[in-house]
């Protein structure tokens, strides 16, 4: 019986391996055998239940700009940011012709926070920032007047301007320090200080002006961000069915006496006794006299002060199909030189300083609408529906880098090297910087967060 299995092994494998063999290449075809058509799984697509419908995108060619489909826009290329707001840079182009008029280029050294024998009072809030391929970074701050949450909001704006764009990349490099303070040129004792600032004086050139914070959000949670802002406001106008005749025929203004107190009490008392006057003083300690920010959208003429030095005020009252009425102003912000007193394109009322010629001003208004309703549809054209929409901003802040590049006399540095010989980045990303604490729970313990404790030394 052994024998006769030894001998049968070898036939059985044999079978064995003839099976397996046809199991697997049974299904091998000629190359030149015509391929077996397999049809294709037929899937039953289901039309989308609530599909938008496609916006037609015209060309750069025929591209202007819409209100509607574009004011939130924050991506818009170079060459519609021109042709949409060709009259917003005029403060940059000054800024930039006025060092190059001097032969004056912005190096490293002039980019140096300042040191405590720097100035004079109190020391300023900054920020030494700086964009590196097309990423924002943080390389300091020095704690100072006023809050710190102004300056995040500038940043935030920025850093929303730059990853709008389909390639950040294509931003160059620059390094640049904001001042955060009212009064960016208080208490320092050098005159050709150059800073990004919200406003300037007058007389002092080197100041560069950036978009100021409100244009990330008001510092109250009633306003909330600027473009919610822009959304109440149109609700508000929306009940006024005759549009600005329909509206209050009164000067409204509120506002702190704490600040600036002589030009706003000269305010408070040209206003008294007349018909027209629904100007008041806030007293922030009992929160008196206060009104909603998008009720001043419900008066015909709407009045405006400095505060410390410009006041961000004015951005939300240009959203109103209101007659702005503005003293003499003092300070430049980035998009006063939009303003127009005279002419056809008159888009506010000009008032002396000490607001005595007010009287005059406002029976000349109320003896003539037409002319107040012209003003009121010149300021929203011009304001609420283009220069102050968020696209211009964010084309603005673009626009501004590039043109600090232009002026620049140092490529910046993205790494340094330690004392130890270790290369590592310069500065804190936006990302990670605009949630940085001074502790955090992050590994189960409390511990440092990376935020020091006093920057200013």
């Amino acid at each position: 019986m052994a024998l006769l299995l030894r001998r049968s092994r070898w036939p059985l494998l044999a079978i064995v391996f003839i099976v397996v063999a046809f199991s697997l290449f049974g299904d091998v075809r000629s190359p030149f055998e015509k391929p077996i058509a397999i049809p294709p799984i037929q899937e039953s697509v289901e039309p989308a239940v609530s599909a938008v419908p496609a916006v037609p995108v015209s060309s750069e060619d025929t591209w202007t700009f819409d209100v509607g489909r574009d004011g939130l826009n924050y991506g818009l290329s170079n060459s519609q940011c021109e042709s949409a707001f060709p009259d917003l840079y005029q403060e940059l182009d000054r800024a930039r012709n006025f060092l190059l008029d001097r032969k004056k280029r912005v190096n490293e050294s002039d980019l140096k926070l300042d040191a405590k024998g720097d100035y004079t009072g109190k020391q300023h809030g900054e920020f030494h920032a700086l964009i590196s391929n097309g990423e924002l970074y943080v390389i300091k701050e020095k704690k100072g007047e006023p809050d710190r949450s102004r300056g995040l909001a500038a940043l935030a704006s920025l850093y929303r301007a730059i990853t709008a764009m389909p390639d950040p990349r294509s931003l160059p490099d620059i390094e640049f320090v904001i001042d955060i303070e009212d009064r960016a040129a208080r208490g320092e004792k050098n005159p050709e200080r150059i800073r990004w600032a919200w406003a300037r004086e007058e007389k002092n050139e080197w100041l560069w002006v950036m978009p100021d914070f409100d244009g990330w959000s008001y510092p109250d949670d009633g306003v909330g961000s600027y473009a919610q802002f822009r959304d109440d406001v149109v609700q508000v106008e929306k009940e006024y069915s005759k549009g600005w005749d329909d509206k209050e025929e009164q000067l409204c203004w509120r506002g702190s006496l704490a600040v600036n107190r002589n030009l706003r009490t000269a305010l408070v008392e040209a206003a008294k006794g007349n018909d027209w006057n629904n100007v008041q003083a806030i007293d922030w300690h009992n929160h008196s006299n206060i009104l909603d920010m998008r009720d001043f959208c419900r008066y015909k003429y709407v009045a405006h002060t400095e505060g410390n030095s410009w006041s961000g005020r004015l951005r939300y009252l240009h959203n109103c199909n209101s007659v702005p009425v503005i003293h003499k102003l003092d300070y430049v912000f980035h998009y006063r030189p939009l303003l127009k007193d005279s002419g056809p394109h008159q888009n506010y009322v000009k008032v002396k300083r000490d607001w005595s010629d007010l009287k005059a001003q406002m029976d000349g208004l109320l003896a003539d609408p037409d002319k107040g309703r012209r003003i009121a549809l010149e300021s929203t054209a011009v304001f609420r529906d283009r220069y102050l929409t968020p696209a211009a901003e964010a084309c603005y802040w673009r626009r501004m880098i590039h043109t600090w590049h232009a002026v620049m006399n140092f490529e910046p540095r993205r790494f340094e090297t330690k004392a130890d010989g270790t290369k590592v980045r310069r500065g804190v990303s936006w990302e990670r910087f605009s949630f940085r604490q001074k502790q955090s729970f992050e590994h189960g313990f409390w511990e440092s967060d990376g935020m020091d404790e006093d920057e200013s030394k």
